[in-house]
């Protein structure tokens, strides 16, 4: 009976003390302790590309441009040898009668007409046009010509300029007359004649319209041919139009001469001599409808100029780049910019504006650092890879480092019992930005990840977490990552979770009131324990087995499958090793003795025996996981090998698709190690303070030990196996460790 009211006593004063553990206020500053996140991240590349050349005598501007993606963003034209085009000159175009041109009889005969041509200015003739017709039955041809001027008589003289056979229908209405060769002459007065005196035949006659009604330059003067040419007179006109153009050069600003870009005129300033001229225009950003660049000219003449061109032109568009950021607790953000460069101009450039806050920059072309080569501006915040340094087919990686971002979260407890709703919110002023809530398990396993955005008051600022009934005791560590396009950080916080003890409350109240009903609590209570006890074993079973599979390991390679390259390695013994070499043995044993097949989303592992060292073999998407240990391992370390293959995949999928032999993007690697394997376990260790952290009698044993294999060896470190040995392990020593790095009494340190 004494033995059964101990028993309840025991019971009740357990009750309590649980329930004071539950209920008691904790209020705590969120903690920091880190792994690592990389987002993907959108940065974009201005490229810069520039066309010169030069053309003559032309009258359009037409520049071709590689596609229409690109941004007109400034043009500068130098034009010389300005000239006025060709144009049809309009002398008389109202006929009030015809003129004929014809042989009827000796005693009266009208051989031809001709019509005075008043040039005010130097000209290039090319042709004429006449209104006329000849008749049905003319057979005989007569000569159009270009005659000097008699400024005695007003008509034609003998000096012919040009000579040619008229071309004319029996149609009435224009006909053009173009000359063998264009003839240029002075300013001054000609004479435009129609020459029938070689005709015979009297049926053969020329029909030239006149108007003597109102003509339109009534000074002009006519003459005709019969035996000789007759003395000019005025007040009417023949019908004709000159082919011409005025031969001499232009100031711009002498013919209003713009240039029309996207709808808006910018004038062409006079050059040093006449006939040049030159425009430039910046601050554009035309965005061009087709692949060449066509830039109207307009003058106050409605005619075409000739000229010569020299002309520049910059253009730009913006180049999206695969980027991301890593943010990691315990190191500065690293970012990463993998810009692909294909040349579109003879002279093109690339201008990258990267955030203020970033620091540390590199820029690197096929792993070689180009920092001599290129230009990094500090102050206005952009680097310049400039035309010389760009080359087809190579890889570029920038690289930079930013200062984490700090914020806060509060949290009003950090201990649950599973079931219960883990529950924090971010701390004000808010940062507005995208955050990511992961949350790891005791054994560092990542069990949960939400995502939230704030950009808004409206936007909500928590996270929250259902504790699973099945959820193991210890330290939860969770995980907040900030991260707004060009600033970064984290936050971490460790939450503990107690497994609650199930108590009959009817039964618990029975006790208090019926003692006789003691033996059922003593039976009660032995079920309990050995049901936590077992949930015990079954924690530090699986420490021991994770301790065992890190101790056992050796090395690990990562090897890309295309090329059979190690992308990274890594060993954990003091003997050094080749592991080009020996990632190339493995790989000729594989492809001799094994056909490895399966998905592309699941890996598969292959065990091998070789001397005295067990090696297994993961494959994946775009990688194989090689690892050599000296045993094989637990059942559970084969979980974690999946685990660490689909965040190798997730992270650095997109590198190893386009490996080319650059290893940089590939140092995160160690931290995924870390993370799945624990592998900070086979570090060196370093010892802190333990301040008022309670200690066990097993773990004060470990840190005295450490602090005497520190003396022997007069190192600030010490290693795992110096204290517990590599053969045997106590699982006591195994929980203690761990424990003592949870604590961070002990500190992993590479």
């Amino acid at each position: 009976m004494r033995k059964t009211k101990i028993l309840i006593v025991i019971n009740i004063t357990l009750l309590v003390f649980l329930l004071g553990l539950n209920l008691r206020p904790n209020n705590v500053n969120a903690q920091s302790n880190g792994d690592s996140l990389t987002i993907p991240t959108n940065f974009t590349l201005l490229e810069l590309g520039e066309n010169t050349g030069n053309t003559e005598n032309v009258s359009t501007i037409d520049i071709v441009i590689p596609t229409s993606s690109w941004n007109l963003n400034e043009v500068q034209l130098n034009f010389s040898n300005i000239k006025l085009g060709q144009e049809i000159k309009t002398i008389e175009d109202d006929s009030f009668g015809v003129y004929t041109i014809y042989r009827q009889n000796p005693s009266f005969r009208v051989h031809g007409y001709g019509i005075q041509i008043n040039l005010t200015e130097p000209t290039i003739l090319y042709g004429v046009e006449l209104y006329g017709s000849k008749g049905l039955l003319t057979t005989e041809s007569i000569q159009i010509q270009i005659r000097g001027y008699d400024y005695v008589n007003n008509k034609p003289n003998n000096t012919i300029y040009t000579s040619t056979t008229l071309n004319m229908s029996s149609v009435s209405g224009w006909h053009k007359q173009l000359f063998t060769d264009s003839i240029s002459l002075a300013e001054g007065s000609y004479y435009l004649v129609l020459n029938g005196s070689n005709i015979i035949d009297i049926n053969t006659k020329y029909y030239w319209a006149y108007n003597n009604i109102d003509p339109s330059d009534p000074d002009l003067h006519l003459s005709e041919l019969i035996d000789d040419w007759s003395n000019g007179v005025k007040n009417t006109t023949l019908l004709y139009k000159l082919i011409q153009q005025v031969d001499r050069s232009f100031f711009p600003q002498e013919i209003n001469m713009s240039v029309n870009i996207n709808g808006d005129s910018y004038s062409v300033k006079d050059g040093a001599s006449l006939g040049s001229g030159n425009i430039l225009i910046t601050n554009l950003n035309h965005n061009l409808d087709g692949p060449n660049l066509n830039i109207p000219i307009i003058i106050n003449k409605s005619i075409e100029l000739d000229f010569n061109l020299n002309y520049s032109i910059r253009m730009s568009k913006n180049l999206e780049c695969e980027s991301s950021v890593m943010i990691d607790e315990n190191y500065y953000n690293s970012w990463s910019v993998t810009p692909q460069l294909f040349r579109e101009f003879s002279n093109y450039s690339v201008k990258f504006f990267f955030p203020e806050n970033w620091f540390d920059l590199s820029v690197k072309r096929d792993s070689v650092d180009m920092q001599s080569q290129i230009q990094i501006d500090s102050i206005d915040h952009f680097i310049f890879i400039p035309n010389n340094t760009i080359l087809d087919g190579v890889d570029w990686l920038i690289t930079a480092n930013s200062t984490r971002k700090s914020f806060d979260l509060d949290v009003d407890r950090t201990e649950f019992i599973a079931g219960q709703e883990l529950k924090f919110f971010i701390s004000e002023p808010l940062l507005n930005g995208n955050y990511t809530f992961i949350l790891n398990d005791p054994f560092h396993d990542k069990i949960y990840t939400s995502n939230n955005s704030i950009y808004s008051p409206s936007d909500s600022n928590s996270f929250t977490y259902i504790v699973p009934s099945s959820a193991l005791d210890g330290d939860y560590k969770a995980f907040v990552y900030w991260f707004n396009g060009t600033d970064a950080g984290v936050v971490t916080q460790v939450f503990t979770v107690i497994l609650p003890v199930v108590f009959d409350w009817t039964l618990v109240i029975g006790i208090v009131v019926i003692a006789g009903l003691g033996s059922a609590v003593t039976a009660s209570s032995i079920i309990l324990v050995k049901k936590n006890k077992r949930k015990k074993l079954a924690i530090k079973q699986k420490t021991i087995n994770k301790f065992m599979d890190i101790l056992n390991l050796n090395y690990v390679i990562v090897i890309e499958k295309n090329s059979s390259l190690n992308v990274y390695d890594q060993a954990f013994t003091g003997k050094k090793f080749n592991s080009t070499l020996i990632s190339g043995f493995l790989e000729a044993i594989r492809t001799f003795g094994f056909d490895i097949s399966g998905s592309d989303e699941r890996s598969q592992t292959v065990k091998l025996e070789y001397q005295k060292s067990k090696i297994l073999m993961s494959d994946f998407k775009h990688f194989r996981l090689i690892f050599i240990m000296k045993d094989l391992p637990s059942s559970q370390f084969y979980g974690v090998i999946d685990d660490l293959s689909l965040e190798i995949e997730e992270k650095y999928g997109m590198y190893l698709e386009k490996f080319k032999g650059n290893l940089q993007p590939f140092d995160g690697i160690e931290n995924l190690l870390r993370k799945h394997l624990g592998t900070a376990f086979l570090y060196p260790l370093k010892l802190t303070g333990i301040g008022n952290i309670k200690i066990t009698p097993t773990e004060k044993s470990l840190i005295n030990k450490a602090i005497v294999i520190m003396k022997k060896t007069r190192l600030e470190s010490f290693y795992v196996t110096q204290l517990i040995g590599e053969k045997s392990f106590d699982s006591k020593e195994i929980e203690a460790l761990y424990s003592l790095i949870i604590k961070r009494i002990f500190n992993p340190h590479s």
